[in-house]
């Protein structure tokens, strides 16, 4: 189901203008947010990282409790036990790139079931940037045609997603997710010019409870290929192994697996409306 405009209907014959920002230029903020009975999970820090993401690109702030009852009313409709949530803000209607003559901004709000996540997922690695001095990278807008394109590289390789390398030689993130670095020296996240992620905080966290130390770090590409397991994170997916990077098999590891039992019991706890939920 979609809402748009104050109006819920099906996804499938769900439409915007032609003339709106976010269709026309990638002028728009959004994020995805896990649903579980009726119980934003994290929805709260997702929700607060779109009006960061709004500000840091100059857009007008959103109204979060709107967008709250806008979520809420397209739940409702959907009906979906597990949802992947999308909220998307964009600067609304204007035909030229000037964003002053835009406005007003335009909310649209979609919940789609949320599949299985996979076993198990492949990297290639590609020489990128994420970002840059105009686009920031720890904005999640919806001007996403480099991830396309990564993916699309990706793919050719033979794997499921492209782990960006920046200009020194260190890795940032996925075209999609976010990454987790196992070695003898402990638990890294890379830094650099990519997007905090939400779900990344979370399991970090969830691994700190289980008596594991998670730090960021620069991580050099040999580190990373040398490294005892990888896993990735994702607001859909959780944490996921990784199987292989540049067609190279890894092991799926004890922290990744723990990652993996202690994110679905956080989840168990979100849809009893526990620790980090947010009821719509």
């Amino acid at each position: 189901m979609a809402w748009i405009d104050g109006v819920v209907g099906p996804l499938a014959s769900a439409r915007v203008p032609v003339t709106d920002r976010g269709f026309l230029w990638g002028d728009h903020v959004f994020e995805i947010i896990r649903a579980e009975r009726g119980v934003l999970c994290d929805g709260a820090l997702h929700l607060a990282r779109l009006a960061t993401s709004a500000g840091l690109v100059r857009m007008p702030p959103p109204d979060l409790d709107a967008i709250r009852r806008a979520i809420g009313a397209t739940a409702a409709a959907a009906a979906e036990s597990s949802a992947a949530v999308r909220v998307m803000w964009t600067r609304g209607d204007g035909h030229g790139l000037d964003p002053t003559t835009a406005g007003p901004p335009r909310l649209v709000v979609m919940v789609e079931a949320l599949g299985s996540a996979p076993a198990g997922v492949r990297l290639a690695t590609l020489r990128a940037r994420r970002g840059d001095a105009l686009v920031p990278a720890a904005a999640k807008t919806g001007n996403y045609l480099a991830s396309v394109l990564a993916i699309a590289a990706a793919a050719d390789a033979g794997a499921d997603d492209a782990l960006l390398v920046d200009a020194d030689g260190c890795a940032l993130e996925t075209a999609t997710a976010n990454l987790f670095v196992v070695d003898s020296a402990g638990i890294v996240t890379p830094t650099g010019a990519i997007l905090n992620g939400v779900t990344a905080v979370r399991v970090a966290a969830l691994l700190a409870a289980a008596g594991y130390a998670v730090a960021p770090a620069r991580v050099s590409i040999e580190r990373v290929r040398a490294a005892a397991e990888l896993f990735v994170t994702s607001a859909r997916r959780g944490p996921v192994p990784v199987v292989a990077i540049d067609g190279v098999p890894r092991p799926v590891g004890p922290v990744a697996r723990a990652a993996m039992t202690a994110y679905a019991a956080w989840i168990a706890s979100c849809a009893a409306a526990g620790n980090g939920a947010t009821l719509i």
